[in-house]
């Protein structure tokens, strides 16, 4: 739908999400009398010329700004990407939105990867998605200048930490410029103290006595008296909004001048309250009307001002009082104007609170009939006509939830009583799912259990369908009540049609999730598998994480050759066309790179683990980066890179106890593992009594990696009667549950069990049943991580699968400590030593390797201490002089 009698040009309809307004992307037109300020245009355009990474404009309203700005950026020869803020884009979503749409005017595939992940229903943070916005304006290889006006509006810290990270990270083509009416809370004083800043204050923007001349004479050709204009001068300081009312007021009366100086003995408020009388009472009483009655709006075009007036001339007298300096055009085609500002803070200071009351709901009126909800809601919301407010929230709560606005609509909420909100059903479950969405399920549950109350028995409504998913997600993540969770999902796919393919997609995962944690593969696979089809028809690149556990739920079934025929199918549909690959597609990468490990093709998995560490990165999340380091360790460890392969377990271990976003057990399980290959028994001892593992604990499928490490232990300590029984019970719970990738590392378990209890037939049975498992999908790796003890069985079981076998026994013999040979050392420098040593050699500080390895301060000094140690030295100089002696470098 078009907006009411405008082109298609002035709004755009971001895929998922509501239309926005262009107007907040164009630069203000330069007026043709405007007094040009070549003093402050040459200190802005020396800040450009050397570099620096921001200018910043700051000064109460009125002081000019904003032209300024406009001036100079449309003098640089820099591309200009202009967003005017409003107190809307404190929604983190809607703020980068509004930028990437700014920056896509230059390039539009700048932000493209960002527009995809603000499509999930679980965005990022915002800072996180600074990264990828910071490449694309690298990649696009244009000077450019990004200007965010009105900067005073916005109080969301996530917004001042992305614009923080930005300047840290500031690519060398791009320029910010930031004006405000109050100092942003950012970290300025490095920025000064590294001379990355120009600044414009309050007292530069004052109008000299010169420039105040020009203004009133040479541009306005009012004639004015030097005594007069002397007089101006010491009563405004050169207050730009004051002057330009003044002319307002001379305009109509010039032989008032002496009484104009005078009012501007008072306060601001005193001054623009004289004013306004002054021009109110020279304009007609319609005219005087149409600006009181408009004054609450932000922006004005004519449909919007006959709505909110109930007139039909608002064209005309837009003209005239565009003609008469009482608007200010927003745009090049003169279709959107605003009021001074000053003007409209003391216009709607005269409405009486009906007045304002109905001027609100008229506009709300106007933009939901353009599609634009959320300025419809903005507008109800402030007309205290909270039934309206409500109606069109639950109009419009769907689909800004499944775009990415979560806060936008927690504010709407957080607006209205929160007693209307728990009595209507509507409300309440999108209240619940907006507290859901950040992780407060208590809280989500309170308003959940208050809009059941509301509906009717045996209610069969999408509504009610919704009411059970947020349910099931409570049952599911609070509760850990699977079978509640299920049984809620089961009835809520009963309803949900094929129009709301978003919802069945997030209903299908809770099953899908609620069923694996149940131990039931299948069932998970089989419903993945319904949430994959739905995902696809829908078209959105935010669930490819039903595919990643898709992938999962398969190699757990053993089906590895399926599991990467569907990841290698996602990532070639996320990845085609001309927008680069979103970086959701991350974990996908870490899946394949698992599934080349399982198979020992270490090269291969390296290099899609690298790659996902590379979309992971340009998202910039800690969390998510530490998740795809830590699913790369098993693969670091294989190769020989055993220091990096356990920093990134303990990273990744201690993000996820942070953060909940992944299982901190299987990242200590294998570095229980690989401390067992290293003959540390103690460690793993302790790491199994921390864990109060015994032979009989209850099993579940997501916590399998513990117990098969566990029986491992057992099997080394010699425990025989713990160990049987506890690779059986693992044996059982394996094959009730079709486990069959991990019935393998049981049955090897099993066989050296039986070997080392001096019963080699039972050894060799055992070992031949977990060859026709692996043989036909590949997974050597469940052999090669049990080590030498393993390999003179496998020559007796050869004839189970010879190729098969002959490929197990080749790629053992192979396998040696990568780069450990070659160095003149007693005990030779890891992998990640010698990285680390690498980065002490190039100078850079423990942090900034931390930053560079991605791993925590703390582990480099425990790499430092190790380096020393080996190098014998005491010192970074010295062990950088000794590895130079040993060719280490």
């Amino acid at each position: 739908m078009l907006l009411e009698g405008l082109p298609e040009r002035w709004y755009t309809y971001p895929t998922m999400t509501a239309p926005l307004l262009t107007t907040k992307l164009y630069i203000p037109p330069v007026r043709a009398n405007l007094v040009s300020r070549p003093r402050l245009l040459q200190r802005l355009g020396d800040g450009l010329r050397e570099g620096r990474a921001l200018t910043l404009i700051s000064a109460p309203a009125g002081f000019g700004k904003t032209t300024l700005a406009a001036e100079w950026v449309c003098g640089t020869a820099h591309e200009v990407a202009w967003v005017t803020l409003d107190e809307g884009d404190n929604d983190p979503v809607r703020f980068l939105t509004y930028t990437v749409a700014a920056l896509q005017q230059i390039d539009g595939n700048i932000g493209r990867s960002i527009q995809q992940l603000l499509q999930s229903p679980q965005t990022p943070p915002l800072p996180g998605l600074i990264p990828l916005l910071i490449n694309d304006i690298t990649a696009a290889a244009v000077d450019l200048t990004l200007v965010l006006d009105d900067f005073h509006t916005i109080a969301a810290p996530p917004a001042h930490q992305a614009i923080q990270f930005l300047l840290e990270n500031q690519p060398p083509n791009m320029h910010l410029v930031i004006s405000t009416r109050e100092t942003p809370p950012l970290q300025l004083a490095q920025l000064r103290a590294r001379g990355q800043v120009t600044e414009i204050g309050e007292r530069d923007l004052r109008f000299t006595r010169s420039e105040m001349a020009a203004f009133f004479n040479q541009t306005q050709g009012l004639a004015l008296s030097d005594d007069v204009i002397a007089a101006l001068e010491k009563r405004t300081e050169g207050w730009i909004a004051g002057l330009q009312l003044a002319i307002l007021a001379l305009q109509e009366n010039p032989g008032k001048a002496d009484a104009l100086v005078a009012a501007f003995a008072g306060d601001d408020r005193h001054v623009t309250d004289y004013l306004v009388s002054q021009v109110l009472q020279q304009q007609p009483e319609r005219t005087q009307a149409f600006l009181r009655q408009t004054a609450i709006l932000a922006q004005l075009t004519p449909s919007l001002c006959n709505a909110v007036t109930g007139s039909s001339d608002a064209q005309a007298e837009m003209a005239h009082l565009e003609k008469a300096n009482l608007l200010i055009p927003l745009d090049n085609q003169r279709q959107w104007f605003r009021t001074h500002r000053l003007l409209a803070g003391a216009l709607r200071a005269t409405l009486a609170a009906e007045e304002k009351q109905l001027a609100h709901q008229r506009a709300a009126g106007w933009y939901e009939r353009q599609g634009l909800l959320s300025r419809a809601i903005e507008h109800a919301l402030a007309s205290g006509v909270v039934a309206e407010a409500e109606r069109l929230i639950r109009q419009a709560a769907d689909r800004t939830m499944l775009s990415g606005g979560i806060l936008t609509v927690r504010n709407w909420l957080d607006a209205l009583p929160d007693e209307r909100v728990r009595a209507d059903k509507a409300l309440a479950i999108y209240k619940g799912w907006t507290l859901a969405a950040v992780g407060e399920l208590a809280q989500a549950q309170v308003y959940a259990d208050a809009a059941a109350a509301s509906f009717e028995p045996d209610e069969q409504s999408d509504l009610w369908a919704k009411h059970l998913v947020l349910n099931s997600f409570v049952a599911l993540l609070l509760h850990q009540d699977y079978e509640q969770a299920i049984s809620l999902v089961a009835d809520a796919l009963e309803i949900l049609g094929e129009e709301q393919l978003p919802w069945r997609v997030i209903a299908l995962w809770a099953m899908a999730e609620s069923l694996e944690r149940s131990n039931d593969v299948a069932g998970a696979i089989e419903t993945l598998r319904k949430a994959q089809q739905a995902g696809r028809i829908h078209g959105s690149h935010s669930f490819a994480v039903v595919e990643g556990a898709l992938a999962k739920a398969l190699n757990d079934h053993g089906r590895r050759r399926e599991a990467i025929a569907v990841c290698r199918e996602a990532i070639e549909r996320h990845i085609g066309g001309e927008a680069p690959p979103t970086p959701m597609i991350s974990h996908l990468h870490s899946w394949m790179g698992i599934l080349a490990y399982e198979a020992n093709r270490l090269d291969q998995a390296r290099q899609y683990h690298q790659r996902a560490a590379e979309l992971s990165q340009q998202v910039g999340l800690a969390y998510d980066m530490a998740t795809t380091r830590g699913l790369s360790a098993p693969t670091l460890h294989a190769l020989g890179e055993t220091e990096a392969a356990l920093d990134a377990l303990r990273d990744a271990s201690q993000v996820a106890v942070e953060t909940q976003y992944s299982d901190v057990e299987w990242y200590r399980a294998w570095e229980a593992h690989i401390h067992l290959d290293q003959g540390d028994l103690p460690f793993a001892v302790r790491w199994a009594q921390q864990r109060d593992l015994t032979p009989d604990v209850p099993l579940q499928l997501f916590h399998i990696k513990k117990h098969l490490v566990y029986g491992r232990l057992l099997v080394t300590q010699g425990e025989t009667a713990d160990a049987r029984r506890c690779l059986d019970h693992l044996d059982t719970f394996c094959r009730e549950n079709g486990l069959h990738r991990w019935l393998i590392t049981v049955h090897v378990l099993q066989a050296l069990l039986a070997e080392r209890s001096g019963n080699r037939r039972a050894a060799l049975n055992t070992l031949s049943r977990a060859i026709e498992i692996a043989a036909p999908e590949g997974y050597l790796r469940a052999f090669l991580e049990q080590g030498p003890p393993l390999f003179p069985l496998l020559r007796d079981v050869r004839s189970s699968a010879p190729p098969f076998v002959d490929q197990l026994l080749n790629e053992a013999e192979s396998a040696r400590d990568t780069g450990a040979a070659s160095q003149p050392l007693i005990e030779p420098l890891s992998e990640r030593e010698l990285e680390v040593l690498g980065l002490i050699a190039a100078g850079l500080s423990n942090r900034r390797i931390a930053e560079r390895l991605v791993i925590a301060v703390g582990t480099v000094k425990r790499h430092l201490n190790n380096i020393y140690g080996k190098l014998g030295v005491h010192s970074r100089t010295q062990a950088v002089a000794r590895a130079g002696e040993l060719d280490l470098l």
